[in-house]
């Protein structure tokens, strides 16, 4: 098919649609001035950093009860053990 030209009534007319675009582009446009955002008005508060205090790290387990009943259970600790080694022996000279 054959491609279909343009008149010179067409072109000119062409010709002014663009001269019309680039007059208009030329002229400075007014934008509205914007509102500050929120975030620009609002002021944030200033907060001081907490002060964390360090504790020292004491094992406070043995000092939670009377040192008197920890000492005590030891001590029933240590006779249930030597009892038990004690029968032990016994028992494996018995039977040798």
């Amino acid at each position: 098919m054959v491609k279909k030209r343009k008149t010179r009534k067409e072109k000119i007319i062409l010709q002014l649609k663009r001269q019309l675009q680039s007059q208009q582009a030329k002229t400075p446009v007014e934008f509205k001035k914007n509102k500050p955002s929120q975030e620009a008005i609002l002021e944030q508060p200033k907060l001081e950093p907490i002060q964390v205090q360090k504790q020292k790290n004491v094992d406070n387990t043995a000092f939670l009860g009377d040192l008197k009943l920890i000492k005590k259970d030891l001590l029933k600790t240590l006779m249930l053990a030597l009892i038990i080694i004690s029968f032990e022996t016994v028992i494996y000279l018995y039977l040798r």
